[in-house]
């Protein structure tokens, strides 16, 4: 073997020990921890503002007609620095413990979340011979919404000598479309990250 190949082999063996990706528990104590929102604390707001939706009683009342009652997500602001937040993931948990409840359905031909371009498509189908027309919906079928609901991301951002911090918290707030007034409105409880200043940046 020659003394290049020699000097190569501990680079090979290095290299070759190297551990790849692993599988872990997005909300265990692997899992990376940023000086943003984590998978696990986006859990934890959906947690809280579905539970707390639920058990405030306005959509156990026929005020908004019966149950389920038809709603759809209105206008999602992220007013913190994070350029990318993932509110579909955010919005999607909260859309189906809801669903599952049973006392909300989502419209889904309109609005800032959800939509399916199919609700509306299946319409333009009347006049194509491909399809059953009788099978098609008639005009005025789709369902409009009865409460809107509303969310923004909020963050605060405080610096000491060293340190710094970021917290961040949701806004949620349901609207009767009707009347426009506010039915519901709640805040997540506060995440908090500090680190040290200059060691964060996107």
């Amino acid at each position: 073997m020659n003394a290049k190949l020699l000097l190569l082999l501990p680079l090979f063996a290095s290299v070759g020990c190297q551990s790849g990706p692993k599988r872990i528990d997005p909300g265990g104590d692997e899992a990376v921890v940023s000086a943003g929102v984590d998978y696990n604390e986006i859990i934890e707001w959906t947690d809280t503002l579905t539970a707390r939706m639920l058990t405030s009683g306005f959509l156990d009342t026929n005020e908004f007609g019966t149950q389920p009652v038809r709603m759809v997500v209105s206008k999602i602001e992220n007013k913190t620095d994070l350029s990318q937040f993932p509110h579909e993931l955010l919005l999607s948990n909260i859309r189906s413990a809801l669903l599952e409840s049973g006392k909300a359905r989502f419209v889904s031909t309109y609005g800032s979340d959800g939509t399916d371009e199919m609700t509306r498509d299946t319409q333009d189908l009347t006049e194509d011979p491909l399809f059953d027309a009788a099978q098609v919906p008639e005009q005025g079928q789709a369902s409009v919404a009865r409460l809107s609901l509303r969310t923004q991301v909020l963050w605060t951002h405080s610096q000491g000598l060293d340190d710094a911090q970021n917290t961040y918290v949701v806004r949620m707030w349901v609207s009767d479309v009707k009347n426009g007034e506010v039915v519901w409105e709640k805040r997540s409880d506060p995440i908090a990250k500090k680190f040290e200043k200059g060691s964060v940046s996107w």
